[in-house]
């Protein structure tokens, strides 16, 4: 009998931030036979249970179809109907909990510290430390803790750490708003009980970016808190942050940044011999609605490496974003420090020049923890910090440095791994797990470039990545925060910064020299919730987002015609002429190798070609999504169809393009802007260069992405297998050399942690395995390629529609492929030399 199971709920939060509309509610099937119909019921606060509307639909996705109070509790249960009109039972119940939907819900005060001045924006100032003493006389039922800051959080209530998240509230664009947890801590009172908060200057004051801007969003972190204990008779308890507050900066974190580390001072003791100021904050207060950040792998007992310089360095075995756990004992007053970076110099020292813009870790105070020690024993972790490393150098250690005293913990945003991957390629299988592993160290909260040096929020890099990074984990609930994030600063002419959130401010020069706006990077607005859409068959973030997207679009197509100084390309006048970008500074191409790149000086210039293809291809999208929301696509056609004309005339001329470059053979057929026989031309320019090259991976930032793809386009997926497998250049050159993430560059002079140049996983994915998604729902295509140096290849994905799995063996006389198939899916099957076939769900078996 059919049945629902894995029962989620998500929560979509209006524009303003406050009120949350129906939650929608998501399922999967456990029968082979199709839905037909859905029918939930729910249950609000233990209250009889209440039936909605049967629906009659094959979508594993439904509305809850009301909208729900502050604190609220809500079970519900769905039944499903199958193809025979059988109905079965109902499913396991799941459940959530509203938070507090309106500003008048808090009755809680901003705090922060009392200082007798007014901050300075250049000095640093300790960890803030709260207290408050408070009782319970009455038998309580249930207690929840409301808790934000500008800034990061710690609390404990009778001495116990509240929750297991950690780095809260996260990252957001805190001029517009800021997230709150919500705890469950019944367990954690008693009659006589203790509050607890430290507040350190977190993703909201510390050094960000590439240049160590400080304060970005203010200079004087701040913390709200409610708990609200409720009794068995139903009465009400509340406690909240105001200025009864006890408060302090004498506790031992004297120095706390994001980016720079931690200074530990155990000598000192916390003294609480003033109180809180009450302050007050202007943006919107939003329940957290993204993954929470947890500690996650833990990496023990690293090598101790004894360095020809003389110093000690821990070796972990493996590049990270997280902290160190560590025991540390020494005489009162010994200072001491503890040191985080990515590698080591050839001659085998500890080194932070490739992270830290060619300063050594003795010039600078960068992913370091100091330490005085108090001649008492203590096991420690940084709390409002996180460092990007593998390797750890320790100066002045007090104590006998034994392996087993330090475990670095791996800390990341906690969403569902949904894939498996395994080849009988050892280095193809690394390559996967090292681009695993740079998602890991990267999306935390925002999908940042690297977790070192810039830890920012790059567009270019996530638009790219989408693809990917879904097949590797659920990021739905990621992007969707994140992309509030980028609506969030984005200016009102329809501007999207390169890096978001990003900070307020900023002229016009400013932008003119940061670039912003760039073509691949700001057009994130249009194209991640397009990606989103096709991946999980969920049109909410263009629906959420419609207005933001539309204003992207605008600002990119007013480029359109425009030109001006620096623009190198005078074509003669045509039809053509002003459907050209020509105007804007833009990345370009970035990171081609050096052989192919055109040299810096061409970050000054328009980049014609670059923006005039983007702007074509987030038209086409727009126009696609526009129809399908049945709103007026005709402008957005239009543009699309003419800028693409005005592209062919000038940068494809029928496949007849002079320059070596592939990026400019593979953007017009990644992007979709070349057809019929200029596309087939394109393609055979790209297997020929790319032979010319020695397989050696010739294309930059834009076009990585799509050159394997259009090589197996071309028919000779080997040539695409054989490039990303190059031991001289590439992603195999990183592995021999030690790598366990991916690299910023092909060369290990810059950050060792960077997720984008690992979207050539997406090729292995939905090509060599075969596995892609085409937009319908509960749909997928099953097209492998298979390639003569692999034995075989096998790859499962965890969709939101069930596990689909692709696999192929090379056999005596052809190959074996093996296809699953999730309840209620079909899909669409393409077998090298065969004809098309339709398939249902189950498993499959074909020897060809």
């Amino acid at each position: 009998m059919i049945k629902a199971v894995e029962l989620k709920t998500e929560y979509l939060e209006e524009a303003r931030g406050i009120d949350i509309v129906s939650p929608r509610v998501f399922w999967k099937v456990n029968n082979a036979k199709k839905q037909k119909a859905y029918q939930i019921r729910l249950s609000v606060n233990e209250n009889p249970w209440e039936e909605l509307p049967k629906v009659y639909t094959d979508s594993m996705k439904g509305l809850l179809g009301r909208r729900f109070k502050s604190r609220d509790h809500v079970r519900w249960q769905v039944r499903l109907t199958d193809q025979d009109d059988i109905t079965g039972d109902w499913s396991e119940s799941a459940s959530f909990e509203l938070g507090l939907l309106d500003n008048t819900d808090w009755s809680a005060k901003w705090i922060m510290g009392n200082y007798n001045h007014e901050k300075n924006g250049k000095v640093r100032y300790p960890v803030d430390c709260f207290f408050k003493r408070f009782n319970v006389n009455e038998k309580i039922e249930r207690a929840r803790l409301y808790i934000t800051a500008c800034g990061i959080y710690e609390t404990k209530i009778n001495g116990r750490r509240v929750g297991d998240q950690v780095l809260t509230p996260g990252s957001t664009a805190f001029h517009k708003r800021v997230h709150y947890q919500v705890y469950d801590v019944t367990e954690l009172l008693q009659l006589d009980n203790t509050w607890e908060i430290e507040l350190g200057d977190g993703y909201y004051a510390s050094n960000t970016g590439v240049f160590d801007n400080p304060k970005p969003f203010g200079y004087e972190p701040k913390v709200l808190a409610q708990l609200e204990i409720i009794m068995s008779d139903g009465s009400v308890q509340t406690v909240c942050t105001d200025s009864d507050f006890k408060w302090s900066n004498d506790g031992i974190v004297r120095f706390a940044d994001m980016k720079n580390g931690e200074s530990i001072d155990f000598n000192y003791n916390t003294s609480y011999n003033d109180y809180a100021r009450e302050t007050n904050y202007k943006g919107c207060i939003c329940c957290s609605n993204s993954n929470p950040i947890h500690e996650k792998e833990c990496f023990v007992n690293p090598k101790i490496l004894h360095c020809p310089d003389g110093h000690t360095v821990l070796d972990f075995g493996q590049n990270i974003a997280g902290y160190v756990e560590l025991r540390i004992k020494g005489e009162k007053g010994d200072h001491c420090r503890m040191v985080c970076g990515e590698t080591l110099t050839q001659e085998g020292n500890f080194t932070v020049a490739n992270i830290a813009w060619k300063s050594e870790y003795d010039k600078c105070h960068f992913q370091s923890v100091d330490f005085v020690c108090d001649g008492i024993e203590h096991i420690y972790k940084p709390r409002f910090s996180v460092m990007g490393f593998r390797y750890v150098l320790l100066l002045d250690w007090p104590d006998e440095i034994k392996a087993e005293n330090f475990t670095a913990i791996a800390v990341y945003s906690d969403m569902e791994t949904t894939f498996s991957f395994e080849s009988s390629d050892s280095d193809l299988n690394q390559i996967v797990k090292n681009t695993f592993w740079s998602v890991k160290g990267n999306f935390l909260d925002v999908p940042t470039d690297c977790p070192t040096r810039e830890r920012a929020g790059w567009t270019g890099d996530a638009q790219l990545f989408f693809n990917t990074g879904n097949y590797m984990m659920d990021q739905r609930a990621f992007f969707r925060k994140w992309l509030r994030d980028v609506a969030d600063c984005q200016k009102e002419n329809g501007l999207v910064h390169n890096i978001n959130p990003s900070a307020p401010g900023g002229s016009a020069l400013i932008e003119w020299v940061s670039m912003e706006g760039s073509a691949g990077w700001g057009d994130a607005m249009i194209t991640i919730p397009y990606y989103y859409w096709k991946r999980y068959g969920d049109d909410t973030l263009m629906r959420e987002f419609w207005e933001q997207m539309e204003r992207c679009y605008i600002f990119f197509r007013g480029r359109m015609g425009k030109r001006n100084l620096l623009s190198l390309i005078r074509p003669k006048h045509s039809a053509y002429d002003k459907y050209l970008v020509a105007s804007g500074r833009h990345f370009g191409e970035w990171t081609e190798p050096d052989d192919c790149a055109p040299g810096n000086s061409s970050l000054v210039l328009p980049a014609i070609e670059e923006a005039t293809a983007y702007l074509s291809y987030s038209s086409k999208m727009m126009a696609e999504m526009a129809k399908h929301m049945e709103k007026d696509s005709t402008e957005y056609e239009d543009v699309a169809k003419k800028t693409k004309e005005a592209y062919n005339h000038y940068f494809v001329r029928n496949g007849e393009i002079e320059t070596n470059r592939m990026c400019k053979y593979v953007r017009p057929c990644g992007l979709g802007l070349a057809d019929g026989e200029a596309r087939t031309k394109l393609l055979n320019k790209i297997v020929k260069l790319n032979r010319e090259r020695g397989f050696k991976i010739g294309t930059g930032f834009l076009t990585t992405p799509f050159v394997f793809e259009m090589l197996s386009e071309a028919g000779e997926s080997h040539d695409a297998y054989k490039t990303l497998t190059n031991p001289e250049f590439g992603w195999i050159q990183q592995v021999k050399q030690g790598a366990t993430t991916v690299w910023e560059n092909w060369t290990p002079d810059a950050s060792l942690n960077h997720y984008s140049k690992g979207a050539c996983c997406q090729w292995l994915f939905d090509c060599l395995c075969g596995v892609k998604l085409d937009g319908r729902e509960n749909h997928f295509v099953i097209e492998p390629h298979t390639v003569t140096l692999l034995e075989y290849i096998s790859f499962e994905y965890g969709s939101v529609y069930g596990k689909v799995s692709s696999a192929w063996k090379k056999q005596q006389n052809g190959y074996m492929y093996h296809v699953s198939i999730p309840d209620n899916c079909t899909a669409t099957l393409q077998l090298p030399g065969q004809e098309c076939i339709e398939l249902s769900a189950g498993d499959y078996e074909f020897e060809v």
